[in-house]
């Protein structure tokens, strides 16, 4: 008879020991070991519970992992999310710089509305409420624009000033998404210890619960 104590423990250690940033992040109690044990049981329905696999996970740490948890602080300090965002790629050219730059000037941003910028050699991004995203693609020639993604997320990540000189902190939130099959969209920092994630609207619940808990 199979023992299922075994099985989980050597089902958890395989995964773990593939995984280089689950390994950190868990040594250094920034992972959720629930949701670990939930991606895990969710890959491998028949291999193990999620009873023995949380177990499991909990032997595989180091002693020092429950101490850590309980003593270190939170990594994010403030989460708020927004839907109804679309991030527009255009090709670059000077006549679209100064297009984009004379529309940037018209945004109301203390009435909540979203405009940023990231500019490449070849194409550049923007990012903005639905509304004023039609504006600026409807101003465009569509031969410049290369992609227009709809039905965003946005989660505004305002880490703690811990979390912000501790190492692995960034891979940490992604690595929780990740364990919770939330897909990043688009990652950006904006000065030290604030992100901004993108996600499909349709995996917004899941992606702020997955980080609220952090």
């Amino acid at each position: 008879m199979t023992d299922p104590t075994r099985s989980a423990s050597t089902l958890v250690r395989n995964v773990i020991e593939r995984d280089g940033v689950v390994r950190h992040g868990l040594s250094r109690g920034l992972i959720n070991a629930h949701a670990l044990a939930r991606s895990i049981q969710l890959a491998n329905p028949r291999a193990a519970s999620f009873d023995a696999i949380l177990s499991a996970i909990r032997r595989y740490a180091p002693n020092d992992v429950s101490e850590k948890r309980n003593t270190s602080a939170k990594l994010i300090h403030k989460l708020t999310m927004k839907n109804h965002v679309t991030v527009l790629s255009i090709r670059n050219q000077p006549e679209v710089q100064l297009t984009i730059a004379r529309f940037a000037a018209e945004v109301d941003y203390t009435h909540g509305e979203t405009f940023r910028v990231v500019i490449a050699p070849k194409t550049l991004s923007v990012t903005a409420d639905s509304k004023n995203a039609n504006k600026l693609a409807s101003s465009i020639p569509k031969a410049r624009v290369v992609k227009q993604t709809e039905n965003l997320a946005e989660l505004d990540v305002d880490m703690t000033a811990d979390a912000d000189s501790t190492a692995g902190t960034i891979s940490a939130v992604t690595t929780e998404l990740a364990i919770n099959d939330v897909n990043i969209i688009q990652l950006s920092t904006v000065g030290p210890g604030h992100i901004l994630i993108l996600v499909d609207e349709r995996n917004a619940t899941n992606a702020y619960e997955a980080l609220e808990g952090m």
